[in-house]
């Protein structure tokens, strides 16, 4: 045990009292306050718009005076933790508009972020990809002459003569390493906390502060993988400048190009065939036209024409406005601009209303199951470039940190299911109002709508447990590469010729 401890002790000193660590802890502690900066300032901005584009809502639902006016809107509210990993925060909808008779659908939903594509990828280096970058090649630096850089000068063979066990030898230069890497990562994560705190805009609570806390643990097998990585090819080489180099370019596929090659090739061949938009909605434009099928042949039964507008009874001269949308498109419109309205009976028309606009909403849910159909198979296709992005530990890192900031791909999907149920219960409250066949669905010479009790949306995040069980799977993948990578070392060690 005293053996051991001398050489965790001797790797420590040797590593701490080298230019490489302090130009090391230098750049890691700026890089992560100047991203941390950046990504405060950003966020401010995207909470003051959210909070703005709330107030705006709520004004224009005081302007609505009708039902048919209706146009709720459900606002994703920023993520506090996205500052240290923004994820789907500002490449994703931040708003979806809600129309009851237009399916929803994440491509149309409205975009936040800068329209500068220099920008937004200045704005996406946040503190993990700091981590992923300096990190990384700070544990590699430190590592690359372990065993190598000793065997070429001497040190390594004068070290195995005095009787060291090659076990204690190799299990203190890890240790004695993470005790000099590990004070970086953690005082450079908690300079970024605490600048992260200070700003007024956030609001960090128990389980924002637990969720940081398991960043900066996750964090850390991340640094150790790397150590490994690099101690295991200086273990492999004999010459100290063949390691680094070796060891640079595995860190550059591993970091760099593969995550891009597997994003290129389910791009370029996706196992899963989805249709083309062109398809998709030429799909569509086939189910508003059995909807006008299906609408007319009721219509007739009910009043003996084929259009609703034919259902008014009326006196003396009369202005019918109607504004259709094509059927080409999502939605299927129809708008009346009934004048004189106070001259016209409008009670079939209000019967026929009660009809017409319920079938439009279900076949406006027809055309959403298309979309949702569509879009499943594309999240098939980008969870097969997750699990081919897997083989990179550097990803797994990645995603395992998404999963716990809640700023990943599934918590995006989350948002526009929570808008789709929010339609549903927009659809419930009018459904229970009777206002499909009421004359405030048209015309306020009666009495105006009122949408006092109309359901605001609430944006709802993954708790604490739920984040960690997406992340349990990718935490244990980061757990194995330190498994894995140590034993190959210590093995290899072990066989190591010093000749």
């Amino acid at each position: 045990m005293t053996t051991l401890w001398l050489i965790i002790q001797r790797e420590f000193t040797s590593n701490v009292l080298t230019s490489r660590f302090m130009i090391g802890f230098v750049v890691c502690l700026m890089s992560t306050a100047a991203a941390v900066f950046v990504q405060i300032e950003d966020y401010e901005k995207r909470l003051s718009a959210y909070h703005t584009a709330l107030q705006e809502h709520q004004e224009e639902i005081r302007t609505w005076d009708l039902y048919s006016q209706i146009n709720p809107k459900a606002h994703r509210k920023p993520n506090p933790l996205s500052i240290f990993s923004v994820g789907m925060e500002k490449s994703g909808a931040d708003m979806v508009s809600i129309e009851l008779a237009t399916p929803i659908w994440e491509k149309e939903a409205q975009k936040q972020g800068s329209d500068n594509p220099f920008l937004s990828i200045f704005l996406a280096i946040d503190v993990i990809f700091v981590f992923k970058i300096v990190l990384s090649v700070l544990a590699i630096l430190f590592a690359y002459n372990t065993i190598s850089g000793e065997r070429e000068d001497g040190t390594l063979k004068l070290v195995l003569s005095n009787s060291v066990p090659r076990d204690a030898l190799v299990l203190g230069k890890y240790l004695g390493s993470m005790l000099s890497l590990f004070p970086i990562v953690v005082i450079s994560f908690t300079v970024g906390v605490v600048i992260a705190y200070a700003s007024p805009a956030t609001d960090f609570d128990i389980g924002d502060l637990l969720r940081l806390l398991m960043i900066l643990l996750v964090s850390l097998l991340y640094v150790s993988i790397c150590y490994l990585l690099g101690m295991l090819l200086s273990v492999w080489t004999k010459v100290a400048s063949t390691t680094l180099i070796l060891s640079m370019f595995v860190w550059g596929i591993l970091t760099i190009v593969h995550s891009n090659l597997a994003t290129l090739a389910v791009v370029k061949f996706p196992m899963h065939k989805s249709q083309s938009e062109k398809e998709v909605r030429q799909q569509i434009g086939t189910i508003w036209e059995d909807f006008k099928k299906e609408r007319t042949a009721q219509v007739l039964k009910m009043i003996g024409h084929a259009h609703p507008i034919s259902a008014i009874s009326y006196e003396g001269e009369i202005s019918v406005g109607l504004n259709m949308s094509s059927p080409g498109e999502l939605g299927f419109e129809e708008f009346y601009a009934l004048k004189p309205i106070h001259k016209m009976d409008t009670t079939k028309f209000q019967a026929v209303l009660g009809y017409q606009e319920p079938l439009r909403i279900r076949y406006a849910d027809k055309a959403e199951e298309i979309l949702k159909r569509r879009e499943a198979v594309d999240e098939r296709n980008r969870q097969l470039g997750r699990n081919i992005s897997r083989l990179s530990f550097t990803d797994v890192y990645g995603f395992a940190v998404g999963a716990i900031t809640d700023t990943d791909r599934n918590s995006y999907n989350d948002f526009i299911n929570q808008a789709r149920n929010y339609k549903r219960q927009i659809v419930d409250y009018l459904t229970n109002k009777n206002v499909f066949s009421a004359r405030a669905w048209f015309s306020r010479d009666q009495g105006k709508a009122e949408f006092a009790d109309l359901p605001i949306f609430q944006h709802r995040s993954n708790s604490l447990s739920e984040n960690l069980s997406l992340a349990l799977g990718d935490i244990f993948i980061l757990l194995a590469w330190n498994v894995s990578l140590f034993m190959g070392t210590y093995v290899s060690f072990l066989r190591y010729d010093l000749s």
